[in-house]
């Protein structure tokens, strides 16, 4: 079993944003999980459901803080591994834990890093020429870590808003075109890509968030929050 050394478990991007909680003794945050979303192999999810039960165990009367993902709300992925085991999480979390909150974030942006967020796929896939798809029918929702760091430290701090499960997103979401033309008119490149009749749009309810989000400098509306981003991280 795992020693209570930090209590900020995992080393990817959200972990590492969270740092500053390693020594903090009332809450637990477990940011250590699949990073592909269209992972299928069984292994990567049995190694995070047995870590996730390790840490649960020793949570005592700490906040227990899980990210899950927004995904779950997406019909097209509602059979998906990865959202059957989010789901399988949270349930498990929610019935063995004293305290907890459960983050469903939307697409988390923070840099150059892991290959498969879907800001850094297109990105990729624009700078290099490889040719992708593009579904006409979904939408996707992007937020600045920043932000969404904003918006789970006001929960975390107001204990008669935990035993939930929270959205964290941004009031608007954006279709995959949109994500592509933003980049192209970063990169100055054009995409090598297809539209596809694919997808299905899905509402995200953003209203417990919203207004923390709300008196930000920066525009979350699509266009000026893309420009936004891939000017801050790109």
């Amino acid at each position: 079993m795992n020693c209570l050394t930090t209590m900020v478990v995992g080393n990817g991007m959200i972990a590492r944003h969270f740092q500053e909680y390693a020594e903090r003794d009332d809450v637990l945050i477990f940011a250590s999980g699949v990073s592909n979303s269209k992972e299928t192999r069984p292994e990567p999810f049995l190694r995070e459901w047995n870590l996730m039960q390790e840490w649960v165990a020793q949570a005592g009367d700490r906040l227990f803080v899980y990210f899950s993902t927004c995904s779950v709300a997406d019909p097209t992925e509602e059979n998906a591994p990865y959202v059957q085991h989010k789901l399988a999480v949270e349930e498990f979390i929610a019935t063995h834990t004293k305290h907890y909150l459960i983050i469903r974030a939307s697409n988390v942006v923070g840099g150059a890093g892991n290959p498969h967020t879907i800001l850094n796929y297109f990105l990729n896939r624009v700078t290099s020429g490889e040719p992708f798809d593009i579904w006409q029918g979904a939408t996707r929702n992007l937020i600045d870590i920043d932000d969404m760091y904003r918006v789970v430290t006001y929960f975390m701090e107001q204990k008669d808003r935990w035993n939930r499960i929270l959205n964290v997103a941004n009031p608007y979401s954006v279709s995959p075109l949109q994500i592509v033309r933003a980049v192209e008119t970063h990169t100055r490149r054009q995409g090598n890509y297809r539209l596809i009749a694919k997808g299905s749009p899905f509402a995200i309810d953003t209203s417990d968030c919203a207004a923390i989000l709300a008196d930000r400098q920066h525009d979350l509306r699509p266009e000026q929050y893309l420009h936004y981003l891939l000017q801050k991280y790109y």
